[in-house]
């Protein structure tokens, strides 16, 4: 019996559950009184996507629309249009304040789900603790986890980073809910992809973690996605894969200091051609290595851990991210924390929550940016997946080379 299941024949007392969901949820009631006011600049993405949609229901195109502040373009393909739609037809407060809700819910649920995967770990370093239970577990996480920055950041400018980030992980549970994945899997990070591209690069680590039928969905939804956008949008749709995604003067520059990417690294070197060549170089062995340690993760059981890998190589390859992008960030700490035996990881883990949180600026400050930057590197480095002779976290893994399903209590080796 190994310790998940050991924490699970531990009862935990149902007054501890009822006071621990109290607090959670008066820690989200917190954070949705914290992020209800409204300011002339707050939600200033909410209004640029709201914006660019009315444009073009008046005949412009979307990618012709700045807003009034700081001339914002609209830079997402047209399927986020369609998504986003109802910001272009409510009043401004009923809009924004809808917008805040369901990015609440967005972020409340990526959580749930993080803190379920989250407790097999917790089970399997502290098996008599009573965070083993994802009863308990699942509530804390969440508490915590509406106060950090990429939660608050989002909510403040009204961003569209919470429904990315549910959507992806709406495929962890489809394969985790049951002993066998669900046969719709990928369908979340299909129409993720569609409305921000950034969640295409989970596709790869499918196809190499043979999750073929999963990349299959996921491609299908995106494509169908997006020829939704196009009967709606087909102008835009056409400029959007032709024009706009190779565009580098619409986005804000990649040097600001608030870019967690290497590309902003990139911009010290004197020379703009060995600047983009430094970055394409280093961003493809980023996500060489992410997918490798993403294959080991997820054949160890750990899907959650696996998908956390990409999305974290996805930030620091990406031209611009900003801390409202980092959800991941929320349980790739959890995860290093959980994992940490050494008082160098121990130090790296409360560097990691202090950032995480920031009191400093909130996600805009030029040293936690440096500083988070600096995490997400190590932790694509160094952060423990699975190997032969630990218990596996999660499901059973099939054989990779076989197909077939292994023997109760055997892991595979990761490779």
């Amino acid at each position: 019996m190994d310790a998940a299941d050991r924490s699970a024949d531990r009862p935990v007392g149902s007054a501890w559950r009822r006071t621990v969901w109290v607090l959670s949820a008066l820690a989200v009631l917190g954070a949705a009184a914290r992020w209800w006011p409204s300011t002339s600049v707050s939600r200033i993405d909410y209004y640029v996507y709201g914006g660019a949609i009315s444009f073009a229901r008046g005949g412009g195109s979307l990618y012709d629309y700045a807003h009034e502040v700081l001339e914002l373009p609209f830079l997402y393909p047209p399927f986020a249009a369609l998504v986003l739609w109802p910001t272009s037809v409510l009043t401004d407060r009923s809009g924004e304040l809808l917008w805040a809700g369901t990015t609440l819910v967005c972020t409340v649920g990526f959580l749930v789900v993080a803190g379920r995967e989250f407790a097999p770990v917790v089970a399997r370093r502290w098996p008599t603790s009573p965070l083993a239970d994802p009863g308990l577990l699942v509530p804390v996480v969440v508490a915590a986890g509406v106060w950090t920055m990429p939660a608050t950041l989002n909510a403040r400018l009204g961003q569209v980073n919470a429904l990315m980030a549910v959507l992806v992980v709406v495929d962890v549970w489809l394969v985790r809910r049951r002993s066998t994945p669900s046969a719709v899997a990928g369908v979340g990070t299909g129409l993720a992809a569609a409305i921000k591209l950034t969640p295409a690069a989970l596709v790869p680590y499918f196809v190499l973690a043979r999750r073929q039928r999963q990349a299959v969905v996921a491609v299908v939804a995106a494509v169908a996605a997006t020829l939704v956008a196009a009967a709606v949008f087909p102008s835009d749709t056409w400029r959007f894969f032709t024009v706009e995604v190779f565009s580098t003067d619409r986005a804000p520059d990649v040097s600001i200091e608030f870019n967690h990417s290497i590309r902003r690294l990139a911009t010290f070197l004197p020379d703009e051609r060995l600047e983009l060549l430094v970055w394409a170089v280093v961003s493809v062995g980023v996500l060489i290595w992410a997918y490798r340690r993403a294959v080991q993760a997820d054949r160890a059981g750990d899907v959650m851990l696996a998908t956390t890998l990409v999305m974290l190589a996805t930030y620091v390859v990406n031209p611009l991210t900003w801390g409202h992008h980092l959800f991941f960030l929320v349980p790739a700490t959890l995860w290093w924390l959980a994992t940490s035996d050494s008082w160098w990881r121990w130090s790296v883990g409360v560097i990691a929550l202090v950032s995480l949180f920031d009191p400093i600026g909130g996600g805009e400050t030029v040293e936690l940016t440096l500083v988070r930057f600096g995490v997400m590197v190590v932790m694509l480095v160094a952060l423990p997946v699975g190997s032969p002779g630990a218990p596996a976290v999660g499901r059973p893994v099939v054989d990779a080379t076989s197909g077939s399903e292994p023997v109760p209590g055997t892991q595979s080796a990761a490779p």
